[in-house]
């Protein structure tokens, strides 16, 4: 058998980012509850693809062979990121 030499696939830091994400109820509410309202904080993991002006780009899953891509894409915005934390594996 013979062994197939692949070019390195890019290594992308694994991360987990805290965020307040926005979010839709269809209920009624009044203007006591209204005024309370906050984000809903949550955290997500994943392959930190890149970073931007507007915010960072995460993916669950990268396919072996490089050139296939990856999926999943996140896009989190800048302004509602709390924190970033590098993990490691």
């Amino acid at each position: 058998m013979e062994l197939i030499k692949r070019k390195p696939r890019k290594i992308y830091k694994v991360v987990c980012v805290s965020w307040g994400d926005a979010f839709i109820e269809t209920d009624d509410f009044t203007l006591e509850e209204a005024i309370k309202t906050q984000p809903i904080y949550r955290k997500t993991v994943g392959f930190l693809i890149c970073k931007n002006q507007y915010g960072y780009v995460l993916a669950t899953d990268l396919y072996e062979k490089e050139s296939d891509g990856m999926s999943a894409k996140m896009f989190i915005p800048k302004g509602m990121i709390t924190e970033v934390k590098t993990l490691t594996y």
